[in-house]
């Protein structure tokens, strides 16, 4: 399957939003129960160790940084600088495929380190 160079740019700026989107969901979760905020009581009560909960969230903040980053860096390049008209599905399938390796090993990275303690 194939798909047109500039519908291909948008798919990765969608990407970049979403990415961007988590990224600042996990960094509110990383500052808000620093600050006297009205809602850091109901964010503190749900965490069992609340320094690790920040560590584990600020690190899935800056996996999902880094994604977006490199959707946005994708989405210029696709956008301006790539001039061919069609590209094949299979590459943007395989970037999925790898941004959803990375998630899945941290997270099971961070299991087994709680499976130690």
């Amino acid at each position: 399957m194939y798909v047109t160079s500039i519908s291909l740019s948008y798919i990765f700026l969608g990407m970049f939003l979403l990415a961007s989107a988590l990224f600042l969901y996990f960094k509110s979760l990383v500052v808000k129960p620093l600050k006297k905020s009205p809602s850091r009581e109901e964010i503190i009560e749900n965490m069992r160790n609340v320094k690790e909960c920040r560590h584990r969230n600020s690190n899935i903040a800056n996996l999902y940084g880094f994604w977006g980053i490199l959707s946005l860096i994708i989405f210029i390049y696709f956008k301006f600088f790539y001039s061919f008209g069609l590209i094949r599905m299979n590459y943007v399938i395989i970037y999925l495929i790898i941004e959803i390796i990375s998630i899945v090993f941290y997270e099971i990275k961070v299991r087994n380190l709680h499976k130690e303690k």
